[in-house]
């Protein structure tokens, strides 16, 4: 982890990351971060795209380096996304009175926070607590969710279902959280790697509109998908499926992840054009627009061949690497088939923890012993369920670590090769 100074060193105010805590642990007992292989963020700090990188090496137009006074982006980078999203989603037939795009200037997480706030002071009932419904195991949507008041249910993704959403539980859940309800979709599933079946999707959003419930779709994973597959395009789902109807709707769409550039904070906000109009009002409340440089330099990415070509790169690595450690967890860790998920899409492959490693139904135990083998995965959820009393599958406790794929596959071997020694498969 060898940019680990730079980017982790908080002088002597605190930092509440976990695996910040972790990582200084570690190197409270000795290890050398500069050693450890870190597999749980979906981060490298060191593999951006050399063309986009290069952009920002030569002179950007003068503009660039002060205010934009349009709250939907620098003009050249929406004009560019929307181009970007029309082509990547295949949205030309679809009425383009029905969505636009602006940019995601800060985040999606911060979009993503914006779009709960603006559903909150628009909600007709607001005695009545909102609920978002969210998928678990997932990412951090409670997070995000929570501290603006909203409660969360969850749908399970379960092995014995291939990781699909179970529509008829979300019915159920959606009739529950009837009438201030969010419902959130992941179809490039973090962090199962699991595409979710166009069907479901579809049965799903047309639950949504049944119940007035507003839909959230994270496409951050649309474009990793397995070289010969093809990604559930959920977006253009929606697109089709709310044509007449009123429910509010958003998709995001970071580009930090195809292009290894996640501190830039660039991606793409699609919705109905009233949408974005009354996002953009909740986000002038906290900032202007922010790295127009940045934003510049996307805008000429992304119109280089070269762009779609290191996306293509990328998918041919991401697919090498969970055949490859997917093997070595079988053959050099011991791992049975039914412990291991190398998925189809995203940059992570998800395994068991080997069940004599479980403690109190949660993975925590085993990524210490990891981490004392200098290697860090991540936690197999986000949710706050992956850390409730686990339940069974094929009669054994049950808990998941992920692993990033995007470092080089001798540093992934480094990593298999300190777990199997230090007697941690299996």
């Amino acid at each position: 982890m060898e940019p680990a100074r730079t980017v982790l060193d908080s002088g002597r105010l605190p930092n509440d990351h976990e695996d910040a805590r972790l990582i200084h642990l570690y190197e409270a007992e000795g290890g050398d971060i500069g050693n450890l292989v870190y597999l749980s963020l979906g981060e490298t700090w060191n593999s951006v795209a050399p063309g986009l990188a290069a952009i920002l090496a030569r002179p950007l137009p003068a503009h660039t380096h002060g205010y934009t006074l349009s709250p939907y982006g620098l003009p050249a980078l929406r004009d560019e996304m929307r181009s970007y999203i029309v082509r990547t989603h295949d949205l030309r037939a679809v009425n383009t009175d029905s969505y636009d795009v602006s940019v995601s200037q800060s985040g999606t997480r911060a979009a993503m926070s914006d779009f709960g706030r603006l559903l909150l002071s628009s909600t007709q009932r607001p005695a009545l607590p909102p609920t978002a419904v969210i998928p678990s195991p997932g990412w951090d949507y409670k997070g995000v969710l929570k501290p603006l008041g909203y409660q969360t249910l969850s749908y399970h993704l379960r092995f014995s279902e291939g990781w699909q959403p179970d529509v008829t539980e979300i019915e159920s859940l959606l009739r529950r959280a009837s009438p201030n309800a969010l419902l959130v979709l992941n179809a490039q599933h973090n962090p199962t790697g699991t595409n979710w079946e166009a069907e479901r999707v579809r049965r799903m959003i047309e639950l949504a509109i049944l119940y007035r419930a507003a839909v959230l779709l994270d496409d951050a994973y649309y474009s990793l998908h397995a070289p010969g597959s093809a990604s559930t395009n959920s977006l253009r789902i929606l697109l089709q499926q709310t044509q007449r109807s009123q429910i509010p709707w958003l998709a995001t769409r970071t580009l930090g992840k195809q292009f290894h550039c996640n501190g830039w904070g660039i991606g793409a906000l699609t919705a109905h054009p009233k949408t974005l109009t009354h996002m953009a009002r909740v986000a002038q409340e906290r900032s202007y627009g922010s790295a127009l440089p940045l934003q510049s330099a996307m805008a000429t990415w992304l119109r280089k061949p070269e762009s779609d070509a290191f996306v293509d790169q990328l998918r041919h690595h991401y697919a090498a690497a969970r055949q490859h450690v997917a093997e070595r967890l079988h053959h050099s860790l011991g791992f049975p088939a039914h412990t291991v998920h190398p998925g189809t899409c995203t940059s992570y492959l998800r395994f068991r923890v080997p069940t004599r490693f479980i403690r109190n139904g949660s993975e925590a135990h085993y990524r210490r012993l990891c981490l004392a083998a200098g290697v860090l995965p991540g936690a197999g959820s986000m949710t706050a369920e992956s850390k409730k009393p686990y339940k069974k599958s094929h009669g054994e406790a049950e808990a998941y670590v992920r692993l990033f794929l995007g470092q080089p596959t001798p540093l992934l071997n480094k990593a298999l090769d300190r777990l199997a020694a230090a007697g941690l498969g299996w």
